[in-house]
């Protein structure tokens, strides 16, 4: 047998060069159209990892509890809205890690906090925690 005669039959065609020059837009062509299907796919994930069930979504505002607004104001302690939205970003950071409670440390000040709730539990100075142990937390943010 000879090799011409062991030919494959193929449904393949041979690739024809692309209309638009290397690195030019084809005109009529819009950016979602041109989006590729690596982009689609990551935006996917992106939004299902912030919908699962381990990320809780993230509306902003942290608030406080009780206890913690009482611990403020025996520590004589005030927050300006810088402070508080540092705060926050450190409870988001936290929660894209999967943590549930986290110790936000910030200038001097500690503040325990239930990330799915997004509430602060307590707060206590530098000068207070002395000699102090943090309990029952998964994770800490230094912010």
């Amino acid at each position: 047998m000879r090799p011409e005669e062991l030919a494959i039959p193929t449904r393949l065609h041979p690739l024809k060069p692309s209309q638009a020059a290397r690195g030019q837009r084809t005109p009529g062509a819009s950016p979602a159209q041109k989006e590729s299907p690596f982009s689609k796919v990551l935006a996917s994930e992106l939004a299902s990892r912030s919908e699962g069930a381990g990320a809780a979504k993230w509306a902003p505002g942290v608030t406080f509890s009780a206890h913690a607004q009482a611990r403020l104001n025996e520590r004589n302690i005030s927050l300006s809205q810088l402070h508080q939205q540092r705060l926050e970003n450190g409870v988001q950071l936290a929660a894209r890690k999967g943590s549930k409670n986290t110790l936000v440390l910030m200038d001097d000040t500690a503040f325990i906090v239930s990330v799915r709730n997004k509430k602060v539990i307590t707060a206590i100075t530098r000068d207070a925690a002395v000699e102090n142990v943090f309990t029952q937390i998964d994770s800490a943010t230094i912010v």
